[in-house]
């Protein structure tokens, strides 16, 4: 995972989201990219009479916040002896983040609930995993560090999201200390976890395969659950087997999880 993308915002997930970067670059010697787009709204809540104009033109205050926020980041990039670039738009970050992920190894994101106040988190992993080019990593705000090398659990449906995510995480995998995959019982996948366990084996990683009870009728919850268990570091999964829409109104694993979880989690669809 040599192309690392990341979402710069001045929220109180930027921390976390730093730290993953930073485990990432170096794990893989790979290169950072700071994307920091600023949605219009935002200009309207440092200046509301900026409604009939040009943000970047007529916003000095919103300018002078942003390039303090890069001198402060690209400060911590050379202290750590990283690579690195920034950008900077003015548009959605979903949107943003979605179209320079063409050429991204892994895009980093937050783990985050609804985001009420302006410096939460913003509930982009959602949007950014389903449409994104490159496998994305949402960390929650706790996250201190990036453990690449504890073990990582697979959750296996079966779906082509999940295979996805699989496929995506073979870097990730090979530095793991152990290699989970497990699938909650449900109903029957129709590609079984011993198929993706032959698929790993190929790539020279074993893996150990296991079958879990819902807990309390949960799915999200047996994952979780059997992650912290087993002292995972990450756990990989497939995003949004089901519309994103469905989830939100019926709930589902990805939405359940995407809004409160433990760990981190690298999303593939």
């Amino acid at each position: 995972m040599k192309s690392i993308l990341l979402h710069v915002y001045d929220d109180t997930g930027l921390e976390s989201r730093l730290q993953a970067a930073f485990d990432l670059a170096r794990t893989f010697e790979g290169h950072v990219t700071c994307l920091h787009a600023t949605p219009f709204e935002d200009y309207l809540a440092i200046d509301p009479l900026l409604m009939a104009y040009l943000p970047e033109e007529f916003s000095e205050k919103m300018k002078a916040l942003r390039f303090a926020l890069q001198a402060r980041i690209e400060d911590r990039l050379r202290s750590e002896g990283l690579s690195w670039d920034w950008m900077h738009v003015d548009e959605l970050p979903s949107r943003a983040l979605i179209g320079a992920s063409i050429l991204a190894d892994v895009v980093v994101v937050s783990l985050s609930g609804g985001a009420l106040f302006r410096d939460e988190p913003r509930p982009l992993a959602a949007a950014v995993a389903t449409k994104a080019r490159a496998p994305v990593l949402a960390v929650p705000e706790s996250l201190r560090a990036l453990d690449l090398e504890a073990p990582v659990l697979i959750a296996w449906n079966g779906s082509s999201e999940a295979a996805a995510a699989l496929r995506s995480s073979l870097p990730i995998l090979r530095q793991a200390s152990a290699v989970h995959i497990i699938e909650v019982q449900d109903k029957p996948a129709p590609y079984p976890r011993d198929a993706a366990a032959r698929y790993l084996a190929r790539h020279g990683i074993e893996a150990e395969i296991s079958q879990r009870p819902q807990i309390q009728g949960s799915t999200s919850r047996t994952i979780e659950s059997a992650g912290l268990a087993l002292g995972a570091g990450m756990i990989v999964m497939g995003a949004y087997g089901h519309s994103r829409l469905r989830e939100y109104l019926l709930g589902g694993v990805t939405h359940d999880l995407i809004g409160d979880c433990r760990l981190p989690l690298l999303l593939g669809h």
